[in-house]
């Protein structure tokens, strides 16, 4: 059994939460390895004491560090997970992008975006014109806390196991839009997550 993804409970911990709802995602939850859970929440959230463009948070050099753990100890410890951090141009949602790729290949990505501040939303997938987007940010529609752009971003709230918003292409790729652009201040990152087998797995020795 899965379980619905999760909000963030405060306004700094976007970057972990959609780290464990990218587990989420992938994995039914007795599959999930407590320790990976565990461990995100300690490495992340690592700006929470320094002034810098994402307002406390995670930094970049976290979410590649945690690729890097998950590529390393989850596969040593048997969980069929791979990880690939992505920056700059990678972190795009042009057709020939690694993050377009990794996501027609079945991974889903966390990402960077822009809502009023720097920001990470996990993709699970692609629909038409769209990305599926799980905004651990929870704003009910209109938002209060930050401006839509004119079209392009659609509340999805029948879907709490993938997406609650799905967001245009274009929306993502543009630097002039208003939100969810993937041109963050900071820059752009983003890793991708995934599952390497579908057999049933077991975090217990």
């Amino acid at each position: 059994m899965k379980s619905p993804l999760r909000y963030q409970a405060t306004d700094a911990d976007c970057g972990k939460t959609s780290l464990v709802n990218a587990f989420m995602y992938l994995f039914e939850r007795s599959e999930i390895a407590p320790q990976a859970v565990d461990y995100i929440t300690r490495v992340t959230g690592d700006c929470n004491l320094a002034v810098n463009s994402y307002f406390r948070g995670t930094s970049a050099n976290a979410l590649a560090f945690v690729a890097a753990w998950c590529n390393d100890y989850l596969v040593k410890a048997g969980i069929p997970v791979r990880c690939q951090a992505l920056t700059g141009d990678e972190v795009s949602m042009d057709e020939n992008s690694p993050l377009v790729q990794g996501l027609r290949s079945g991974a889903v990505a966390v990402v960077g975006c822009r809502l009023s501040v720097d920001h990470y939303v996990l993709m699970t997938g692609l629909e038409g014109t769209a990305a599926k987007v799980f905004d651990p940010f929870y704003e009910p529609y209109p938002p209060e806390s930050f401006v839509l752009p004119d079209a392009g971003v659609t509340w999805v709230d029948d879907a709490p196991f993938s997406h609650n918003r799905l967001v245009e292409r274009a929306v993502l790729n543009d630097p002039a839009s208003r939100s969810y652009t993937l041109f963050a201040r900071s820059g752009r990152d983003g890793v991708l997550i995934w599952r390497t087998d579908e057999a049933p797995v077991s975090w217990h020795a």
